[in-house]
């Protein structure tokens, strides 16, 4: 197929459709496109993370096994954020086989990736304190999971400050070596720095309540 303003506009239609879920996209062809594209070098490697990302969430038929397939087409280790999203994958048995291991160990390259955005390794930070809080692949560990959310949010990931929040305000199962729970006054510190958060807003309103 070659590079022209058509085949952009049939990606950008493509992409529409799977971000609003529609039941007529082809998902084998655009997954057959956004290959070609990438051998040509018409998307950029965050483009097709973006579009992985988008077919792993999808609710559309084998949109999440060309999502894994897909970065496993390009190469994850061409991009942290194809390295994040095939770890999100490996954790989540989204789109294939779990695999803790290599998850949790992708997720941590991330973290100490200097080439990284920070809010990518953020949000790489964060999967690995769901993972410590749930005991997702390791065994369950407070105080991991609390710093890792908390360097995820000094790193920009905000979604992180609700599930920091909710430790100070004593809402998960037990506490870290050492801290005292509940600590109202670093519960709201947490959700202050949560930004737009709807969820972050209704906890800092129920605390300034009592």
């Amino acid at each position: 197929m070659p590079v022209d303003s058509s085949w952009f506009s049939q990606i950008e239609h493509e992409w529409a459709q799977l971000r609003r879920g529609d039941p007529s996209l082809d998902v084998e062809k655009f997954f057959r496109h956004v290959v070609s594209a990438n051998k040509t070098g018409f998307l950029s490697l965050e483009s097709i993370a973006a579009i992985a990302n988008g077919l792993l969430a999808s609710p559309l038929s084998g949109a999440p096994y060309l999502g894994r397939r897909l970065i496993e087409r390009v190469g994850p280790d061409r991009h942290p954020a194809l390295r994040v999203a095939l770890a999100l994958s490996l954790l989540t048995e989204t789109g294939g086989p779990v695999d803790y291991e290599l998850g949790h160990s992708m997720l941590g390259d991330v973290i100490k990736d200097d080439t990284a955005i920070d809010p990518l390794r953020g949000m790489a930070a964060a999967a690995l304190a769901d993972s410590a809080r749930l005991g997702r692949g390791l065994d369950p560990d407070l105080e991991m999971a609390k710093e890792m959310y908390a360097t995820a949010l000094e790193l920009g990931h905000r979604p992180a400050a609700y599930n920091l929040g909710l430790y100070w305000e004593g809402r998960w199962d037990g506490s870290a070596p050492g801290d005292v729970i509940p600590d109202n006054g670093k519960a709201l510190q947490a959700y202050k720095r949560g930004g737009s958060s709807a969820k972050c807003a209704a906890r800092l309103d129920a605390l300034r309540a009592r």
